[in-house]
């Protein structure tokens, strides 16, 4: 080699290329050649990964919109349930009042029917007290009359006379009455 190659060889290309220009242009077409062997044969395969890689996130979206759809649809049967339940609550709630309104109504009925049966069995009984007091002091009175007729008329009347003269008295104390 010459003085000048050895020169060059040593101090370099310069700032830009600092080894030797052969190596440079070498170095570079192996690359290009690297380059193209890789793209011509794993351009194809790399390709295919990344529309199988597109195509599976592309599936991702699309059953992630079918998720989503189902659930709003849920969410939408949800709230129409609710919206339902809420009728149905209100519906009850209308039952249970009208329920209660007639029961008490029943309760009152019942309650004034029971207080009308009461108030003609008091009816009935003040009639059968009145009549018991009627009885009894008609009794009395038979006792006292018959004391009385015994004292004014003596031991001279018989059983019958006396029967007879009690009635006729308390005859006529029933026809006053």
């Amino acid at each position: 080699m010459t003085q000048l190659a050895l020169l060059l060889a040593s101090e370099g290309n310069g700032y830009w290329l600092p080894h030797d220009i052969g190596e440079v242009f070498g170095g570079s077409a192996a690359f290009f050649i690297v380059v193209g062997i890789i793209w011509w044969k794993a351009g194809p395969a790399i390709k295919g990964a990344m529309a199988k890689r597109t195509d599976g996130i592309q599936q991702d979206l699309d059953q992630a919109a079918e998720t989503r759809q189902g659930a709003e649809a849920e969410r939408d049967q949800i709230k129409s349930a609710l919206a339902d339940r809420e009728r149905e609550v209100a519906r009850i709630h209308a039952d249970a009042e009208a329920t209660a309104a007639k029961v008490e109504a029943d309760l009152i009925a019942k309650g004034e029917s029971e207080a009308k049966a009461i108030r003609h069995r008091g009816g009935g009984d003040v009639e059968i007290a009145r009549r018991q007091a009627r009885a009894d002091i008609q009794a009395e009175l038979a006792r006292l009359s018959l004391g009385a007729a015994e004292a004014v008329v003596g031991e001279s009347l018989d059983d019958a006379a006396q029967a007879d003269l009690i009635d006729q008295y308390i005859a006529q104390l029933g026809a006053r009455s």
